[in-house]
């Protein structure tokens, strides 16, 4: 009995050293988890709710007697498209295949109907509360019809002529509405005539070959422009109406040699959106095959894209059969040429782009990314998740911008009246920039309790595509924090109308596992907090 009293005694002595071995082990496992911890690889994921960028769902809203909805889009980008034939007479345009107007309400303001402005205002409100940006699109036909915009008629007289003065009216009105919620739009396509809003098919388009006369596109474009705020960008459906814009309509070579040598100087906030988008090689006419009459040719035109940095690009994947796409010239079968498209173009939204039922859609889904198909300043390391797969997924993350930390380092431990540094370095992987300014703060938290310092040494804005950015900051810790592990995280973000709606707006980075959707940031690392009280009374703060 004795000995197995002892043996038992022995038993329990060793199970205590053992147990006491791990647990020194878990504590040198924890003390190794200060400091930087973030994995600088790309995790393959979409991050579909960064804002300004990716995936983009649309709804049409047709307004009509009755009481106009109010949305509530979400994710990180979202188009609302309004048709407003309520508000107009119609006219007698016609054409064939496509419908007569129809369903117009009669000329009128837009502050005749009861509640679509009100209504159009809270869905811009709903789209701040969920960090969502928003472009918008105006038209007064949701559909294959043609003849809905204004007309005017006069006395004794049959014809309809165009009613350019309301079309301007509506778009002050919107304008209006628009600039008190300018944060989160972040443009707008032009639309206003045309089926879908894609200004073409129009009285107020008039295109007949060797001569293109702009005088009514010209007059909406230069509307949105000037009613507008200036940090919202006005996008136009083809190269034409920007020819036509800069006083070079009918002259494809005089506009190509412009661009070329730069004597043209672009709008900053006029762009391009695209709804007839890889469908075939002129992606059904937004370009021409042969640089004549209104058109440029797709190169003229990635060309001229290729300047316009500052605006968004995109709109919708063609809606094409499988044979018209591959007997059409379709570029999403050339491999390093398309994946240089992507990249001059500066690609940031498609409406249907994970609709795989599409063709197109799913004929990306066929196509897959080689290390040969990659851009220089793209190194195959930084797309690994890639490689291999298909062009869908492939554009679909990388649409906009994509930033991927690629080299960080953290302090591991600071006392309360010392200063603590981090640095490293950040890559934009995307084929475009971020658009609107950005705005860069260092979080520390630990439970509940958050410190946020504004990190003004830093430009997130300076992370144009491919870019990579360097970084190294300094920071004092706060008087009043309490000792322990404080988790550091960046944050990326807007600047919108209150501190809560601009923290929704944090952007997700590309690395794995690291981002806080509470506080909209990404966990770099964490810190030991140790020391008495704070001899300074310093606050957090960034220090130079």
């Amino acid at each position: 009995m004795i000995k197995n009293k002892t043996r038992l005694m022995s038993l329990i002595l060793t199970f205590g050293m053992i147990i006491g071995t791990i647990g020194a082990e878990s504590l040198d496992v924890k003390a190794e988890s200060l400091g930087s911890t973030i994995r600088l690889e790309d995790t393959g994921a979409e991050l579909a709710d960064n804002i300004e960028r990716g995936r983009c769902p649309y709804t049409w809203v047709k307004v009509d007697s009755s009481s106009c909805p109010v949305l509530n889009p979400k994710g990180g980008m979202y188009s609302v498209m309004y048709d407003l034939r309520y508000f107009s007479s119609g006219n007698s345009f016609k054409k064939d295949g496509y419908s007569s107007s129809n369903g117009c309400g009669g000329n009128k303001n837009l502050t005749e109907h009861p509640n679509f402005l009100k209504a159009f205002e809270n869905t811009l409100s709903n789209a701040r509360k969920n960090g969502t940006s928003l472009v918008l699109r105006f038209s007064y036909s949701s559909d294959k019809t043609v003849g809905n915009e204004p007309g005017l008629t006069k006395e004794g007289d049959s014809t309809v002529y165009h009613n350019t003065e309301l079309i301007r009216q509506h778009i002050k009105q919107l304008s209006e509405v628009i600039n008190r919620n300018k944060d989160v739009v972040l443009a707008v396509e032009c639309g206003m005539f045309g089926p879908w809003g894609e200004m073409h098919s129009s009285m107020y388009d008039i295109d007949k070959c060797n001569n293109y006369d702009p005088q009514f596109s010209n007059a909406i474009i230069d509307r949105w422009l000037n009613k507008l705020d200036p940090s919202i960008k006005v996008l136009v459906r083809a190269p034409k109406h920007l020819m036509g814009y800069y006083g070079y309509e009918n002259n494809a070579e005089g506009f190509n040699e412009a661009v070329a040598n730069g004597s043209l100087k672009l709008n900053s906030r006029l762009g391009l959106y695209n709804d007839g988008y890889l469908g075939t090689s002129t992606d059904y006419g937004t370009f021409g095959d042969e640089n004549e009459w209104p058109y440029i040719t797709r190169d003229k035109g990635i060309d001229m894209l290729e300047k316009l940095t500052e605006v968004p690009y995109g709109g919708e994947c063609a809606y094409v059969d499988k044979e018209t796409l591959k007997s059409h010239g379709s570029p999403i079968y050339k491999g390093s040429e398309f994946m240089s498209e992507l990249y001059r173009t500066h690609l940031s939204y498609l409406h249907n782009i994970n609709s795989e039922d599409e063709v197109l859609i799913g004929e990306l889904n066929n196509v897959d990314v080689s290390k040969s198909d990659l851009v220089k300043g793209l190194d195959a390391a930084d797309v690994t998740p890639y490689i291999g797969h298909s062009y869908r997924k492939f554009m679909r993350d990388h649409m906009g911008y994509r930033i991927l930390v690629k080299e960080s380092k953290l302090s591991s431990e600071v006392s309360k009246d010392g200063t603590f540094t981090m640095s490293g370095s950040m890559k934009n992987l995307g084929f475009g920039n971020f658009l609107t300014k950005k705005y860069t703060e260092v979080i520390l938290k630990n439970g509940d309790k958050t410190y946020v310092a504004s990190v003004d040494s830093f430009n997130a804005n300076d992370l144009t595509s491919l870019a990579t950015k360097n970084y190294k900051w300094t920071f004092s810790v706060p008087s009043d924090i309490a000792s322990g592990n404080w988790d550091v995280y960046i944050r990326i973000r807007n600047n919108r109308n209150t501190q809560e709606a601009s923290a929704k707006t944090g952007i997700r980075f590309a690395n794995p596992d690291c981002f806080n959707d509470g506080i909209r940031a990404n966990k770099i690392g964490t810190i030991k907090v140790s020391g008495g009280n704070s001899k300074g009374g310093s606050e957090f703060k960034e220090v130079r």
